[in-house]
């Protein structure tokens, strides 16, 4: 397996890397990003960047992907499956699984987050070369990628939270019955 996540590697391989494993390379993944972006951004031209979008586009499919299979296990260790995990590791079936058992965890809440999260994370996957042609285009989706970012960060924060509770509960009655 290479270091780097390739839109055609087998699912079965991101399933099976470590927590670790799966932390670095989303790390990774961001770095490249973040990258890619720079150089959209600073290309001289709208036909350089157009140019350059197919790999930045790439390295958001893989960011996104790598993020959401975590978001994906850890929200599956924490919490009982109210939807079906997702059959891949698509960005569009990862993120279906998060939403719809996000929804189900709190139905009553109209913060509008996870629904401009999803709008998003369509639209980055929609976007074609040519959208990123003006730089403002760029900076504009970077910031909508930043503030997906910021909900996959919550909801993983959320189901970590959930397992460290169940694990001291554990662990305090255990020590009680010792």
């Amino acid at each position: 397996m290479t270091d780097s996540c390739d839109a055609e590697e087998a699912p079965s391989a991101l399933a099976e890397l470590t927590g670790y494993e799966l932390w670095d390379r989303t790390q990774r993944a961001g770095q490249q990003v973040a990258a890619a972006c720079e150089r959209l951004v600073g290309a001289p031209s709208a036909r350089a960047r157009v140019a350059l979008a197919p790999e930045f586009l790439r390295q958001v499919r893989q960011l996104l992907t790598l993020r959401l299979v975590a978001v994906a296990r850890a929200r599956r260790r924490a919490f009982p499956v109210q939807v079906p995990p997702a059959g891949s590791h698509g960005v569009a079936a990862l993120w279906a699984e998060v939403f719809w058992a996000a929804r189900a965890r709190s139905p009553d809440d109209d913060s509008g987050v996870l629904q401009a999260t999803d709008v998003s994370i369509r639209g980055l996957l929609a976007l074609e070369p040519s959208d990123l042609a003006d730089p403002d285009a760029v900076r504009a989706w970077w910031e909508r990628l930043e503030l997906v970012e910021e909900t996959l960060d919550g909801l993983d924060m959320e189901a970590q939270a959930t397992v460290e509770g169940r694990e001291a509960v554990a662990e305090h009655q255990q020590v009680r019955r010792s």
